[in-house]
């Protein structure tokens, strides 16, 4: 799945969680920009220590 796919999946999933509300498009997207890269950068890392 290709990067904006998981966006735009992840920003779907925090308007459903927020109870659907009108007008907030812009900021879900960039809460989901801001997990996304997040959870890319931790995996770049790999495991932390044992």
């Amino acid at each position: 799945m290709d990067r904006e796919e998981r966006i735009r999946r992840r920003a779907h999933e925090i308007w459903e969680r927020e109870g659907r509300p009108e007008g907030r498009e812009r900021e879900h997207w960039d809460q989901a920009v801001q997990e996304i890269e997040a959870e890319d950068s931790e995996a770049e890392r790999g495991p932390g220590p044992a």
